[in-house]
């Protein structure tokens, strides 16, 4: 076996794929009067959501989190705070100790 291809198993055993991705999820974020959805990444200091919006503390801070009219049944909305203005973000309410690994979550 050479190298390349121990290098290859060891990195796709890490990055590939796997029966269970933990790095992805499920949400909703409110764009032009509208909820919009789209799948969250999580990293370990940020949540990207669509390939499009960071959540990070670097970005700003979750203020508020409320449980009326949210998009979907059993999901929460997120009041994001950035400098320039609030961003909501509905997640589902099993995913909130994911967000609480990235983002300090208001008591």
């Amino acid at each position: 076996m050479s190298v390349f291809e121990l290098l290859g198993g060891v990195l796709g055993e890490a990055f590939g794929p796997s029966g269970e991705d933990h790095t992805r999820g499920d949400g909703d974020v409110f764009l032009d009067g509208e909820w919009r959805e789209g799948e969250l990444f999580f990293g370990p200091t940020k949540i990207i959501w669509d390939e499009r919006i960071i959540f990070s503390a670097e970005q700003g801070r979750v203020e508020l989190i409320v449980d009326h009219d949210p998009p979907h049944p059993n999901f929460v909305v997120l009041h994001f705070r950035r400098a320039e203005d609030v961003l909501l973000l509905a997640v589902h309410r099993r995913e909130l100790k994911r967000v609480q690994a990235v983002l300090p979550l208001p008591v």
